[in-house]
């Protein structure tokens, strides 16, 4: 219903009936600039915030403000496309909840959120095994019902015995053969990666920050959906010797979002992933240092948007790290 109402609001603007005529949004590429993606809802009806200005917006690195150079906003299709990752578990012994085996055969219950995809994102699959294994199944296309298919053929293969070291080495594999995929695409996209995995899993608390800092270096989103039947730790945001729940984790340290619905409602869930990251903000600015360090990202709206949005939640990544990247 969400999703309805939100079409019929963009049909009854000028501004969306105009982009559509529109040329598809030209990519900046500079070196140094920080892309800082804001999704934004209302806490009320839980849909995008539309109308926020550049004059909106507050940005700290490391508690210092920083002056927004760019601004471009999703609602007018000025933000760079989607590659949307579908990941999973390879099919495990008696693990299929903790795992992904909760949404083999489920394919007809997500398609009809893929309709709402745009005419430039791309879907990709891909996954990892406790045997320390790790694959990209099926690179980044417009072949939906393809994509959909091969992740299901994941899914019925032999089932593998669990494991945890292999597995966890396998999962950091995969999600930077993920990044690697993104940086060697031009124009780069914005890579949505979303887990359909019951997130039963753990990982050190120096290796989870490995990951999390490879994500960081590149501006990834962090997503994930399951069917609720597994627990999540009150310790999954703690900061311990070890990390329960890791997508959870990643998804919170990258303004993503988990849901946990029952399978009737994964094409709500995923259509609400859509309507997230196509109706972002996207603030750009130039970094105080590339050296290499985690920075501590803060996004505020101004006293003057506040009182004109007084219900607004902001979800965005808490941290990035600079890099000098290549011309």
């Amino acid at each position: 219903m969400r999703i309805l109402i939100l079409f019929a609001l963009c049909a009854a603007t000028a501004v969306c009936q105009s982009v559509q005529t529109q040329q598809p949004p030209t990519v900046r590429v500079q070196s140094s600039l920080v892309l800082v993606d804001v999704i934004t809802q209302d806490a009320k009806t839980a849909l995008p915030v539309m109308g926020l200005k550049k004059e909106d917006f507050r940005v700290f690195d490391n508690a210092a403000e920083q002056y927004v150079q760019t601004f471009d906003v999703g609602a007018r299709y000025g933000t760079r496309p989607i590659a949307l990752w579908f990941v999973v578990i390879c099919n495990e012994i008696d693990w299929d909840e903790n795992g992904s085996g909760f949404v083999r055969g489920k394919g007809s219950l997500i398609r009809p959120a893929l309709q709402h995809l745009d005419k430039s994102d791309t879907l990709g699959v891909a996954h990892w095994c406790d045997d320390e294994s790790q694959k990209i199944d099926f690179a980044p296309s417009r072949d939906v019902d393809g994509a959909l298919a091969e992740m299901n053929r994941i899914l019925l293969r032999a089932p593998k015995p669990t494991g945890t070291r292999s597995g966890e080495l396998a999962l950091q594999r995969m999600l930077r053969l993920i990044l690697d995929d993104a940086h060697h695409s031009n124009p780069q996209p914005l890579p949505v990666i979303v887990f359909f995995y019951g997130d039963h899993s753990g990982m050190t608390r120096e290796e989870v920050d490995s990951v999390l800092k490879d994500l960081l270096e590149t501006s990834v989103v962090v997503f994930g959906i399951n069917d609720g039947a597994v627990r999540v730790s009150p310790l999954v945001l703690a900061y311990g010797h070890a990390q329960p729940n890791v997508a959870h984790f990643l998804t919170a340290m990258t303004g993503g979002q988990y849901f946990s619905v029952d399978p009737k409602l994964f094409a709500s869930a995923l259509d609400d992933i859509l309507v997230q990251v196509h109706f972002r903000y996207v603030l750009g600015f130039q970094p105080p240092a590339l050296d290499g360090q985690r920075h501590t990202l803060r996004v505020e709206l101004t006293e003057s948007a506040n009182r004109k949005y007084p219900t607004i939640r902001m979800a965005f990544r808490p941290a990035y790290v600079p890099l000098q990247s290549n011309p």
